[in-house]
């Protein structure tokens, strides 16, 4: 693997989800982000920011096909670099199945993996 090849893997979005806000430890991110990855367990993203594991994040975001914002509470549970994976948390069942449901449709109308 060349140099940066990991990152574009990592960048190759599934779902275009749009990050409306962010908040880290009560304190508003002012600046630009990108979502790598989200399941229905967390959400990868792509901050230039220096956040420490166990920092609690809220996140805003809008799945796609859908104008309800989502506002979901998380903790980061591990970094490399800028790329950031936040674990949800007190998800309810509701954000739950709309994850889930987004993340179903993203897998049917992916193209095939080269």
């Amino acid at each position: 693997m060349t140099p940066g090849q990991e990152t574009v893997k990592w960048l190759k979005f599934q779902l275009d989800v749009r990050l409306n806000s962010i908040t880290v430890n009560n304190k508003p991110y002012q600046g630009t982000s990108r979502v790598g990855h989200i399941t229905e367990s967390g959400i990868g993203i792509m901050v230039p920011a220096n956040l420490k594991k166990l920092d609690r994040a809220t996140f805003e975001f809008t799945l796609p096909n859908s104008n309800r914002v989502l506002q979901v509470s998380a903790v980061l549970r591990d970094r490399t670099g800028f790329r950031y994976w936040f674990e949800f948390t007190g998800l309810s069942d509701d954000q739950r199945q709309a994850i889930q449901k987004a993340c179903a449709q993203a897998v049917q109308t992916s193209p095939p993996a080269k």
